[in-house]
């Protein structure tokens, strides 16, 4: 018999929306928090600029675009939630899979395989071949193993540049990505843990439409189109993303059951 007086475990979205000078992504986060909400059924905390987080920042740059990464490893602090799915605004979710991880999960898990449209995205890391981690995604309950997940994820980036010299990364720009990977692999024994069970897929072209029809995603790109089973999407081109086609096509999934 279920104790009544046991309260439920609260669940919910977390993501973090830095605007920079070329990207909107109070904008971009809006329109994930609406998909989030429909398509999951959650609540979703957007964290803004705030000074409390300023002095984290660290800087990158993708394809054309500048972006401030240095607060996500304050999401075990920050979360609501005792069950958190941690998102990027650019991440679509356009199915209800995360959900069933949440489900099953007993710390965390997160992306471990990623792939393009056109062909598979390269899963390694560096010379060491550290099997690739994608931050895009991350699913963690307010366990010890989580906390000492995040703990160890600050610690990284604040050493940023001794760990890129220990497990040989060319890239000097700080990466989320790198962070969980390093973290996540040194808490297992220098082993990777079970991660979120199937390919996620990125979208690495700029975008001229989205849709969704019979079940199926239509992405058309500049000289290209795919017919894709529907999923949640990883998006690359942030100006689709900040466009009002992207909001109709936000408003077209949300006015369905």
């Amino acid at each position: 018999m279920k104790n009544s007086n046991v309260p439920a475990k609260s669940r919910g979205a977390v993501i973090f929306a830095h605007n920079t000078p070329t990207v909107d992504y109070k904008r971009i986060a809006e329109q994930a928090s609406r998909l989030i909400q429909h398509t999951l059924k959650l609540p979703v905390t957007v964290f803004l600029e705030t000074s409390q987080t300023q002095d984290n920042f660290r800087i990158g740059y993708a394809h054309g675009t500048e972006w401030y990464n240095g607060d996500r490893y304050r999401a075990y602090e920050l979360s609501p939630y005792d069950e958190t799915i941690l998102l990027d605004s650019d991440y679509l979710i356009l199915d209800d899979a995360l959900l069933k991880i949440l489900d099953t999960v007993d710390d965390y898990r997160m992306m471990t395989n990623n792939q393009t449209p056109a062909s598979a995205a390269n899963n390694s890391m560096g010379a060491t071949s550290l099997s690739h981690v994608w931050a895009t995604a991350v699913i963690f309950k307010k366990t010890n193993k989580a906390k000492q997940l995040f703990d160890l994820i600050g610690r990284i980036q604040r050493n940023y540049d001794y760990y890129r010299r220990l497990y040989n990364f060319s890239a000097r720009n700080f990466r989320n990505d790198y962070a969980f990977a390093i973290a996540d692999n040194i808490i297992n024994g220098y082993q990777p843990s079970q991660g979120i069970p199937w390919t996620m897929l990125t979208a690495d072209k700029p975008i001229k439409k989205l849709e969704i029809k019979n079940n199926n995603v239509i992405l058309r790109e500049e000289n290209s189109a795919h017919v894709l089973p529907r999923q949640s999407i990883h998006v690359m081109d942030k100006d689709y993303l900040q466009s009002d086609e992207y909001v109709e096509f936000v408003d077209s999934i949300c006015q369905t059951n």
